[in-house]
């Protein structure tokens, strides 16, 4: 399909105002993605643009139409610091929120329409390498990325190596685990038979109850480790009971129930292809014994609708996650540095006010 590069508009967004007013238009840009749509959606844009937003930060969204149709986006904004020496990174929307807040948005991408990819990549390229920019970081991409092929080759990219754990559920099966994962699991099973548990989806009515309960089992381990924990953040819940509300069909629980009492929980998020573990809890107090996680893992896994079951971004060494007859696939954290010097003087500067400085 030959298209002429002039008929191309290219559109810088800066209010939030303007971005929601493309909603239409970028949902069916989403819809023609192949892959991880998920962290994409616009509800779960809106959804994090709704809790996180801050007065300092600022939309810096190129787009790109031809003849009326949405055919680019690139969606980042910048943040920038009061400091005397005030440093502007860039982060894609849905990333850069603090560490202590971070709800670990993967697969975000830079959104292009393919038939026109050779007129859209180095323009896109090119944009981002103008950016008036100190840095800019983009977490948990594919090799296959467009966004990771786009950032990966600047001089001043750093690039750390993460691995995906995927299940391709049309090929796996439990011959694939290894003889101790398959004997805990029928262990696990036989216990929880003797107990009467039920193992099943959780009803979408009964999503919020169930998640506050997985919250109370998830702090409770980690609180006993001296740890926060991930949901010990108000904002933590507050994106997801918003994302809960804006796009439930994107959302699914699996439990164990003992006695009609949920023992162990597993929260997931759902597009068209695959089924992304997020989030777990279990009473560790009384049914550790059970292997309840494991087993949940491994029912969920047999009855996923879905073509894939998504551990998402694990360590490259010796994570639980390769214990699932998981494929294996790199991710990657980049991170561009376009003032080396300037963050050079800005790190020596934050550590002399906060006195632990020490020259060599």
């Amino acid at each position: 399909m030959h298209i002429m590069a002039n008929k191309i508009i290219w559109v810088e967004i800066t209010e939030i105002k303007q971005l929601f007013e493309i909603i239409p238009q970028w949902e069916k840009l989403i819809q023609i993605q192949t892959t991880c749509k998920i962290f994409n959606y616009t509800s779960w844009v809106a959804s994090w643009l709704e809790t996180f937003w801050q007065k300092n930060w600022q939309l810096n969204v190129l787009i790109a139409w031809c003849e009326g149709e949405l055919i680019a986006i690139v969606p980042i904004y910048y943040q920038h610091g009061n400091s005397i020496l005030s440093i502007k990174k860039f982060y894609p929307l849905g990333q850069g929120e603090a560490e202590a807040q971070e709800i670990s948005t993967e697969y975000t991408e830079i959104l292009i329409n393919e038939k026109y990819q050779e007129h859209l990549l180095p323009k896109i390229q090119q944009w981002i390498l103008n950016l008036k920019a100190d840095q800019l970081h983009w977490r948990a991409l594919l090799q296959s990325s467009p966004t990771r092929n786009i950032l990966i080759n600047y001089k001043q990219t750093k690039s750390n190596e993460a691995t995906r754990y995927i299940v391709d559920c049309s090929n796996w099966t439990f011959g694939g685990l290894s003889k101790n994962m398959r004997s805990r699991y029928r262990r696990g099973l036989n216990q929880l038979q003797k107990l009467n548990a039920k193992i099943a989806w959780v009803k979408p009515d009964d999503f919020d109850y169930t998640w506050q309960l997985m919250k109370d089992f998830h702090q409770q381990r980690w609180l006993g480790k001296n740890k926060k924990g991930a949901f010990c953040s108000d904002e933590f819940n507050t994106f997801h009971a918003n994302f809960r509300k804006e796009s439930p069909e994107s959302v699914a629980m699996s439990a164990v129930w003992v006695n009609n009492k949920p023992i162990a929980i597993h929260y997931y998020f759902s597009d068209v292809t695959t089924l992304y573990f997020y989030q777990s809890g279990w009473n560790e107090s009384e049914y550790s014994h059970l292997s309840p996680g494991l087993v949940l893992h491994l029912w969920s896994i047999e009855n996923n609708n879905k073509p894939y079951y998504d551990f998402m971004m694990g360590k490259k060494q010796d994570s639980y996650k390769a214990k699932f007859a998981t494929k294996q696939q790199p991710m990657y954290n980049i991170t561009i540095t376009f003032s080396p010097i300037k963050l050079l003087i800005h790190r020596v500067l934050k550590k002399l006010r906060l006195g632990n400085f020490t020259p060599n």
